[in-house]
């Protein structure tokens, strides 16, 4: 089987490494994890990726699949469509990818959805590795919603965003991926001490690269992966299960 893998880049590592080693003929593209705060443009640049794909002209290469490597993703992948069929894994965000299963995500996640969380290939692509800083008037995403919303709704939306710690929010995790962890631990060892400078009790947990393997190579059982059918278009059900559908336009 021949695969168009478009990804966000923080699962870049992970991209190379199953990519190499899949049954299937794997051709990747990857966009930058930093283009998640643009999710308007960030669809455009999904769908125009995903347009090109089996276009005459483009590319001699005919594909049998597009694997998307996104989750809902502040909706970026919102009304996504596609010429050939298209696997999703069904998730909101890549936190539970790199946990390995929405189920493993759950367990550690369930009771502290919110909290703040990072892993070696998140922080390795990230510029700011942590947006809760207490300046954050400063900060430019803060800025921008300021710019979009006005004070009191951009102040709403930070706090929802990165709410203050307290006795029921006071945790933060690392998810630490057994074959991509290197030897300085200098990212693990940063976050942990900025986060509990910052108060947080910071735990260490076991993720899996498990999940993304399925994704590449499969089967995509439709509990964990949707398949998107040429035409149809994803859409949003904001649960924590299914995630989103696929439904004509």
């Amino acid at each position: 089987m021949k695969i168009k893998l478009i990804c966000c880049d923080v699962f870049a590592r992970l991209a190379y490494k199953v990519a190499a080693e899949s049954p299937h003929m794997v051709d990747l593209e990857m966009f930058p994890m930093l283009s998640h705060n643009e999710p308007d443009k960030l669809r455009t640049d999904l769908q125009n990726a995903i347009n090109k794909v089996n276009s005459p002209g483009t590319n001699d290469r005919i594909y049998d699949r597009i694997v998307l490597a996104y989750g809902l993703c502040g909706n970026a992948i919102v009304g996504l469509t596609g010429p050939i069929p298209m696997i999703i894994p069904r998730m909101h965000d890549c936190c539970a990818m790199f946990m390995g299963s929405q189920e493993r995500f759950f367990e550690v996640f369930g009771q502290n959805l919110s909290s703040s969380w990072r892993s070696y290939c998140y922080m390795e692509r990230c510029v700011d590795f942590d947006a809760n800083i207490t300046n954050h008037m400063t900060h430019p995403d803060f800025l921008k919603l300021l710019n979009e919303y006005g004070k009191e709704n951009a102040d709403y939306i930070w706090q929802t965003l990165h709410p203050s710690i307290d006795e029921k929010n006071n945790k933060a995790f690392y998810i630490r991926l057994e074959d991509f962890e290197f030897a300085s631990q200098h990212y693990r060892l940063e976050y942990i001490k900025q986060k509990k400078q910052e108060g947080y009790q910071v735990e260490t947990v076991k993720g899996s690269s498990k999940w993304f393997v399925q994704l590449i190579n499969g089967p995509w059982d439709a509990k964990f992966f949707l398949e998107l059918l040429p035409g149809h278009v994803i859409k949003p059900i904001y649960d924590m299960e299914e995630v989103f559908i696929g439904t004509i336009p």
